[in-house]
């Protein structure tokens, strides 16, 4: 399970909504035809862009993100344990260390606003998740009281903005090469890889945070390119000889 997103600039949020829309015009996409990382079979893009063209789109996209100084987040939750804060559910969970992160990661100067795709479910279930999100930001978590964050997160439909179908694709795509699929996210992660939001030179925990690390710190290693595993401010080396995946990330 897993929620994650690009945090834009301000000052660059509508020229960066406009060169993706144009992007999309250049290839061919029909006018509000959205993009995808795994397009359903309704979207024009499933088989008008295939193959390395497809790749080569979701390139120039992420390029263009990474000229206006993007940052990317990614939350990754192994439902099989325990959630990190305590949450009820584990997609909870993965909402809350994501508000931390999103919190985290803007200038103590500035405030800025989370934008979402429309959750899945009926009216109702889009008011309980947003209801959510406004307790963990107005109450905080064990670890982060919201104070750059100006507005409860804002839901609209990802077909009206192209910003959020680039989310989709650096979050299902990282989602992707993480849980090891080969074929088609390596070199389209490639391209995500710089953008991920890193501190003291290192991406886990930051860019991309595992829940729970503390078992898959060395696919930060593997996967990321990190050095050391932080903690309590500590730089601990990578890999852990006594944790999974120590020798690579395909073998536990």
């Amino acid at each position: 399970m897993g929620m994650g997103g690009i945090h834009i600039p301000g000052e660059c949020v509508r020229a960066l909504e406009l060169q993706l829309d144009s992007l999309c015009t250049e290839v061919g996409f029909p006018p509000r035809s959205e993009f995808k990382w795994s397009p359903g079979r309704e979207l024009w893009m499933r088989s008008n862009l295939t193959g390395e063209a497809r790749t080569e789109f979701f390139r120039r996209g992420i390029g263009l993100a990474r000229d206006a100084g993007a940052e990317a987040l990614v939350v990754i939750e192994d439902t099989e344990h325990q959630t990190a804060g305590g949450a009820g559910t584990h997609e909870e969970d993965v909402v809350n260390l994501f508000l931390e992160r999103a919190n985290h990661c803007l200038d103590r100067a500035r405030q800025g606003l989370i934008l979402v795709d429309t959750p899945g479910g009926d009216r109702l279930d889009e008011g309980s998740f947003l209801g959510r999100c406004l307790d963990t930001i107005q109450h905080g978590t064990s670890y982060v009281r919201f104070d750059r964050i100006a507005l409860n997160v804002i839901a609209t439909r990802s077909a009206l903005v192209r910003l959020l179908q680039l989310a989709d694709v650096v979050t299902s795509c990282t989602l992707a090469y993480v849980a090891g699929e080969g074929r088609y996210s390596p070199p389209v992660f490639e391209s995500i890889r710089p953008i991920l939001r890193a501190e003291y030179g290192r991406v886990g925990g930051v860019g991309v945070k595992i829940h729970p690390d503390g078992r898959y710190a060395n696919l930060y290693h593997w996967l990321l390119g990190d050095a050391h595993f932080v903690r309590n401010q500590t730089g601990h080396p990578l890999p852990f000889a006594d944790r999974p995946y120590h020798r690579s990330p395909e073998a536990p």
